[in-house]
This record gives structure tokens, C-alpha cells and sequence, in this order.
């Protein structure tokens, strides 16, 4: 078994294990807010890699960048503007429909792996910034009340994830993409990060109780 073959099913085991712990923590209830550091950047490594839906676009964002192979720009332009999300989510200002946007990116984002789409990298940038600013407003709302210090520590953490599977998922792309029989393989990861936008979509609707 390929290198190749063993990260694509990482990811699509990742993915399973991130919507069965999201799962979990919805049916347990709110957690307690983080009150120190250390717990604050725990909350802020695990919620990008729990909530499958903000996970599936990372990985979809970073292996657009490897497909377009012109540098990580847009990731960190997604992750910048996921801090501007969790400050919005702070401050008195809301941004409406932020589930519905969030599902409907992360299904934009797995549409143009799957159709293996390349853009130029300030046309991404624009994009994933704004998939990144309600992104990172939808997925800080659990914290949103907890103390300075361990909110600055989630903000670390969430940008820590996000750099780093983005990173990962760009090599994986660049690797993949450059052994044409091995192609489909980023179609299979495009499409799960599509289907996790959509059960996002679902549960943003209700319909999953």
C-alpha cells in the first residue's frame, strides 16, 4: 500500500472519529469553559479537529493549495480570518446564517477538489477568507465567554491545527498530483469533505435531531 493510499484513508478515518466526537459532545451537553491557558489551548486543538465540518475544509483548503501548488497563502489567509471570526464572536456584532455558511463553504471547498480546480492565489485568498471568518466565528461560540488568557490560548490552537493539517493536506495533494493514476484519490477526498458540508447542512436545518 502507497504512501498516498494510507493518508487518504488517515483522513477519511480522521474525519469518521471528528463527526462521532461531535456527536458525543453535543448529546453530553456545554462543557465548562476553559479557565486557564493550558485548557484553553486544548479547547483550541481539539474543536478544529472535533468538529468535522471545520476539519473537512482544512484539509480541502490545503489540498487546493497542493493542486494549485503556488504556496499556502490561502491557508493562511483562511486562518487569519478565523481570528477575525473569533473576534467578531466576542464582540457585541453577530454575523447571521453562520451554520448555513459555514455547511455551504465547506461544500464549495470539497466541489472544487473534487473538480480539482485551480485559482489564482488572490481570488482563493479572498474566498477562503471569508469561509474562514465564519468559520472561525461558528466555531468559537462555546467560548466565546471564557477568561483573556485561555481565549488567546484557543486562538493559538486553532491556528496550530489549522496551519498544520492545512500543511499536511497540501503535501498530500502535491505528492498525488504529481502521479496521474493516482488523481482519484484526491476526487475521494473532495468528496468527503463535501459530504461532511452537507450533513453540517443537514444538522444546520434540524434534521438530525
Amino acid at each position: 500500500m502507497s504512501a498516498s493510499v494510507r493518508w487518504v484513508g488517515v483522513l477519511s478515518a480522521v474525519f469518521m472519529v471528528a463527526f462521532q466526537g461531535n456527536a458525543l459532545g453535543q448529546s453530553a451537553g456545554d462543557e465548562e469553559l476553559p479557565r486557564t491557558f493550558v485548557e484553553g489551548l486544548a479547547s483550541g486543538v481539539g474543536d478544529p479537529i472535533f468538529e468535522y465540518y471545520h476539519l473537512a475544509a482544512i484539509v480541502g483548503i490545503g489540498v487546493l493549495a497542493g493542486i494549485a501548488a503556488r504556496g499556502l497563502i490561502p491557508l493562511l489567509a483562511f486562518s487569519a480570518a478565523s481570528i477575525i471570526g473569533v473576534a467578531i464572536q466576542i464582540s457585541p456584532v453577530t454575523l447571521p446564517f453562520d451554520e448555513a455558511i459555514v455547511a455551504l463553504t465547506t461544500i464549495g471547498i470539497g466541489a472544487l477538489v473534487v473538480r480539482r480546480q485551480t485559482m489564482h492565489p488572490q481570488i482563493a485568498s479572498i474566498l477562503f477568507a471569508i469561509a474562514g471568518l465564519f468559520h472561525g466565528y461558528s466555531l468559537s461560540e462555546s467560548i466565546s465567554q471564557a477568561p483573556t488568557a485561555p481565549l488567546l490560548a484557543y486562538i493559538g490552537g486553532m491556528l496550530l491545527v489549522q496551519i498544520g493539517v492545512g500543511t499536511i493536506a497540501c503535501a498530500l495533494a502535491i505528492k498525488i498530483s504529481g502521479q496521474p493514476t493516482q488523481l482519484k484519490k484526491l476526487t475521494v477526498i473532495g468528496a468527503v469533505v463535501t459530504v461532511a458540508g452537507a450533513v453540517a447542512a443537514a444538522n444546520s436545518l434540524g434534521l438530525f435531531g
